[in-house]
């Protein structure tokens, strides 16, 4: 197959999809040439498959496949690139299938555009924006884009992908009849499978304290309850003084980070905590190595890589009861699931600060858990699922094809 994706790059502070070039290029090992059209600078970790044209694109070889990476010029936090429009007409005419990233954004748009006035069948990955707490977020704006654009956007689209089960779920109330496939985000298990020497990461940040470490690591977003986390910490090391914590990853938007500082000074936890800022890929796994407990009070994950990248590096997770992929931690045993309160955070991180055995036996579950959600697991059932639209056959059972309806596809 030939296809062409659009998607968002990075503007501002706004780090872009960063799944979406690690996606595309496993499915394109597969056999496929694929062109992932970026409005904006290249996503972290995509820097690598960026090359000046489509031709060059079309020619970079990515396993039996091709796959490259072309940007435009971007404005504002849409990412207005008109020129999408004319440069890559030609690029869509010759595709066999068209995948659109997000939902609010121009490059979306731009390849909606193009995909129907060539004819060709397309695919939507939401990311999470339909989500109750995303739509929720400039909702006066998106209201009018809905009407102008977006719900036909939805309503035309070959298939919707959601990562999660608990992702369609939160659709329900739009009453989408597009069909949708569930296919996971995946990562990569193998870059967590060696990790550092233990005392990196503290001899860098905690002057090598030695005690209990609780960590953090993920964008600082709101809606990433780094607030909980904070509170629940308070009763945390009231009990045990000598539990360490740490808040590691970019602040998102930029200025969020001083409302972090003004939480953890109310919280009377300064002493106790660190915010070293964002992690490259070696200071990620530093963390991981070092932390003894991960801890996510996130109000809502579309697939939540952090927490898998957390159980691939062993470590026992405590996440919030809200998250998708919540009851299948727990029932694998891989960490606990609670509520978002600090009352329950508290709880369920003095638990595991007490009982290594149950630490240790979680992250051997998790590390079991994580192996399944791998990047070529992904591949192969986006390409299953894009091979059945192409050839007008129903998908199959293992990607829980539904109609919004509730009747299945």
């Amino acid at each position: 197959m030939r296809i062409v994706g659009f998607a968002e790059g990075v503007q501002g502070d706004h780090a872009g999809l960063v799944a979406v070039p690690m996606i595309l290029s496993c499915t394109a090992a597969r056999g496929h040439n694929i062109v992932l059209v970026l409005a904006g600078r290249p996503i972290p970790g995509g820097q690598d498959f960026v090359v000046h044209d489509c031709d060059r694109a079309l020619a970079r070889k990515e396993g039996l496949g091709t796959f490259g990476i072309v940007t435009c010029k971007a404005r504002t936090r849409w990412a207005w690139s008109p020129s999408m429009l004319w440069r890559f007409s030609r690029l869509v005419r010759e595709s066999d299938f068209v995948t659109l990233h997000s939902l609010y954004s121009f490059p979306v748009l731009a390849g909606y555009l193009l995909a129907r006035f060539h004819r060709k069948p397309y695919a939507l990955w939401p990311h999470g924006v339909l989500a109750p707490i995303q739509r929720r977020i400039g909702a006066a704006k998106k209201y009018v884009y809905n009407k102008l654009f977006a719900d036909r956007i939805l309503r035309n689209a070959a298939v919707l992908f959601y990562s999660a089960q608990g992702e369609r779920e939160e659709t329900d109330s739009l009453g989408l009849c597009t069909p949708s496939v569930i296919v996971p985000d995946g990562f990569n298990p193998t870059q967590f499978a060696k990790l550092p020497e233990r005392g990196r990461f503290r001899r860098r940040f905690l002057n090598g304290y030695a005690g209990p470490l609780v960590l953090f690591l993920a964008r600082l977003h709101a809606k990433k309850g780094v607030d909980v986390l904070i509170r629940a910490m308070q009763p945390v090391i009231a009990e045990r003084p000598d539990a360490r914590l740490a808040i590691v990853g970019p602040p998102d938007p930029v200025s969020f980070n001083k409302q972090v500082q003004r939480w953890i000074e109310e919280s009377g936890i300064e002493s106790q905590t660190v915010v070293p800022g964002a992690a490259g890929p070696e200071m990620r796994l530093e963390a991981f190595s070092d932390a003894d407990v991960y801890v996510l009070p996130s109000y809502a994950e579309n697939f939540g890589f952090s927490v898998f990248e957390a159980m691939a590096c062993g470590l026992p997770v405590i996440v919030s009861d809200t998250l998708n992929y919540a009851a299948e931690i727990v029932q694998t045993g891989a960490g606990l699931a609670v509520p978002r309160t600090p009352e329950q955070f508290s709880a369920a991180i003095l638990s595991l600060l007490d009982r290594s055995d149950i630490r240790s036996e979680m992250g051997s579950r998790g590390r079991l858990l994580a192996s399944k959600y791998s990047l070529e697991e992904t591949a192969t059932k986006v390409e299953t699922a894009l091979q059945s639209v192409l050839q007008r056959r129903p998908f199959p059972p293992e990607l829980a094809p539904m109609r919004a309806t509730g009747t299945r596809v």
